[in-house]
């Protein structure tokens, strides 16, 4: 049996043919009974209200005809397309905020959809449905963000289908040419995934069928050479890569371990592993990325083999029992520092200059996290002595450059005198700079670039702060950073512009920013854990309270992670407007559309529907009474540093 989706595919395509020949299809028909045949994209949809201020349009040309469907501000949400010309849509694309996030194809022309894409916003997914029954066999392309994503979420919904789309299979160990040894060990790792999932969720505390993906937590990728004798081809790898999932309102960790890219798609070479409390064993390296400690080219001896071996056996044993969420400062300091000593001690016997790198790497993180806790700024000496040892090697040398200039950081702002940490802020931000401009196309140049940014755009200095988004959407765009840094720069850009946000209601209920065209609308970004919003809300509820019949009235977006907090903080706070919910908080879509940097992160809307500028808490009300009269902003209404360019003359 189809699913049901299908139902709605078909209704189209009648609308489409007849239309053809006598009328086009309403935005409300559109709307209502037509849906992505997958529903994992965000994608715009007006509020009912506004369906009437919609509009559907025939759209032709060469060998083709469709619909392109029309929202209230005259932006695409919709395109329906003819490729053949034989008068039946067989591309269905969807858009947020302008740009195209999905699309079903129908590539074979027999009317049912048979490939599934997700772009810009949406994301890279490029899936396969060779049954045309709803479901992907295969992916022609699939980040390694996306390819952990589907699998913790077809755990989580226990659907084998998906999860084995993801997972290493014959074909991929054909295609990366592996030797017999490993094809071997990667099929047997994936062997009967079912009975495997069954297990893992029967001892699964964390990862149940009510957890929540939040996000992927990978580490720096690795390069396995062909001339490792492992596979014919350079091979792409993640180790111990890790996601995040939110189960009964708390973050669990979920172990992706390896993964390897082949083609296009990455590839899981293991079921992912719920890193519960009595069940935390991170394995060290994968099937690909094991060190070859004896044996081959490496001729390691056998005194120096045993000693390596007897490390490895101490860190694992130290990994067994890591700390938990609850550790404190002290006692994560403590096992970065135990980590770190063991690893210096590989270092200095590793048989291969690619291990010693590896080692050296996950030495400088180590040491940089305890420095990071306050509670070992020894640390920092041990991050400068390894910075001058690696310096014939330009690469290694800006990852423990980067690290130590987080650990020198973390050490100057251990003081309560303003001057000197106004004089770190200035250091760090130089140094920032630096590290951008040295290694531009480092792993760790988006982290950088990104906070450079926002401490530029927190400080007031815009010019110079969008200077640094844009290289990052330039150079970085795939990256989180490059991600946010468009938002940012939308965001930065929104003053004198319709305002387009959406969402569902902390009760599940669609909110649209149309809905309040007509009253001047003060938007608010906010979180319960951000000081700054809690003390700002007494003088939001007062200008709330006095100008609200008059027609002012306030919009918040939520970016709590965690849902079971927001009721009883506005019971406690107050503040009990309509409210957007973000599911993900700071990592959630909307955050990333609007590059937040900092919450709240407040903005005014005129009585059209237009952005009119930033404000703060203290200037609110002069803002407010302004737009109010139908008078724009002056200077003195408006904050640019809290998040928006002033308008241009």
């Amino acid at each position: 049996m189809r699913p049901a989706h299908f139902s709605a595919f078909s209704f189209v395509l009648c609308v489409a043919v007849q239309a053809a020949y006598c009328q086009v299809p309403s935005p409300e028909q559109i709307f209502t009974q037509f849906r992505p045949i997958h529903r994992s994209v965000e994608f715009d949809t007006p509020a009912r209200d506004d369906f009437a201020n919609c509009k559907v349009e025939v759209e032709r040309g060469t060998g083709f005809a469709g619909f392109v469907v029309y929202g209230p501000a005259g932006q695409v949400l919709r395109r329906f397309t003819d490729t053949n010309g034989d008068n039946k849509p067989d591309l269905f694309r969807y858009y947020r905020m302008g740009l195209e996030v999905y699309r079903d194809i129908d590539s074979n022309k027999n009317e049912k959809p048979d490939q599934h894409r997700w772009l810009n916003w949406g994301g890279m997914r490029w899936g396969q449905d060779d049954d045309e029954d709803g479901r992907i066999e295969s992916w022609r392309m699939l980040s390694a963000q996306e390819a952990a994503q589907v699998a913790v979420e077809a755990m989580i919904k226990g659907d084998m289908h998906a999860l084995s789309s993801v997972l290493i299979n014959a074909d991929d160990v054909r295609k990366i040419n592996a030797t017999s040894e490993i094809g071997q060990q990667l099929l047997l790792s994936v062997k009967d995934p079912a009975t495997q999932l069954r297990q893992v969720l029967a001892s699964s505390k964390s990862l149940t069928s009510a957890s929540k993906w939040v996000r992927f937590d990978p580490p720096v990728p690795g390069l396995i050479p062909k001339d490792d004798g492992k596979a014919g081809t350079d091979l792409t790898v993640y180790e111990n890569a890790m996601a995040i999932v939110e189960t009964a309102g708390t973050h669990q960790l979920v172990s992706i371990g390896e993964m390897v890219k082949v083609g296009d798609v990455w590839k899981l070479t293991q079921l992912p592993k719920p890193l519960d409390a009595d069940n935390a064993e991170v394995q060290i390296g994968g099937i690909l990325m094991q060190p070859q400690l004896t044996g081959g080219s490496i001729n390691a001896p056998p005194e120096m083999a045993k000693e390596m071996e007897q490390l490895l056996t101490q860190l694992q044993k130290l990994d067994e029992n890591s700390p938990t969420a609850s550790v404190t400062p002290a006692g994560l300091a403590r096992y970065n520092q135990q980590r770190a000593d063991i690893i210096d001690k590989i270092i200095r016997i590793a048989p291969t200059e690619q291990e010693r790198v590896q080692w050296i790497e996950q030495f400088a993180d180590g040491i940089a996290a305890a420095v990071q806790t306050g509670q070992y700024d020894a640390g920092l000496q041990r991050l400068t002595a390894l910075q001058d040892q690696v310096k014939s090697s330009p690469e290694l040398l800006g990852y423990v450059w980067y690290r130590r200039l987080l650990a020198e950081y973390a050490v100057r702002l251990k003081t309560d005198d303003e001057k000197v940490q106004q004089e770190a802020q200035e250091w760090w931000l130089k140094q920032l700079e630096v590290f951008a401009q040295k290694w531009p196309q480092s792993a760790d140049a988006s982290d950088a670039i990104v906070q450079l940014a926002i401490s530029l755009e927190l400080t007031g200095r815009l010019d110079d702060a969008k200077r640094w988004y844009g290289q990052l959407v330039r150079d970085h765009a795939r990256t989180n950073a490059g991600i946010r840094a468009r938002g940012a720069l939308r965001r930065l850009d929104l003053t004198g512009t319709p305002l387009q946000l959406a969402g569902h209601s902390l009760d599940g209920q669609p909110i649209n920013a149309s809905q309040y065209r007509g009253k001047v609308t003060l938007v608010v970004f906010w979180a319960t854990w951000a000081k700054p919003y809690t003390d700002d809300l007494p003088k939001l509820i007062a200008v709330h309270k006095k100008y609200q019949r008059s027609g002012f009235e306030i919009l918040g977006v939520n970016l709590d992670a965690d849902a079971s907090g927001i009721s009883p903080y506005l019971a406690k706070n107050g503040g009990a407007w309509q409210h957007i919910r973000v599911p993900g908080g700071t990592d959630g879509q909307l955050a990333k559309d609007f590059g937040i940097v900092s919450v709240p992160t407040m903005f005014v809307v005129d009585k059209t529907g237009r952005v009119a500028g930033g404000v703060a808490a203290d200037n609110l009300e002069q803002a407010v009474v302004s737009l109010l009269k139908g008078q724009p902003l002056d200077a003195s209404s408006r904050q640019g540093a809290a998040g928006l360019s002033p308008p241009r003359n």
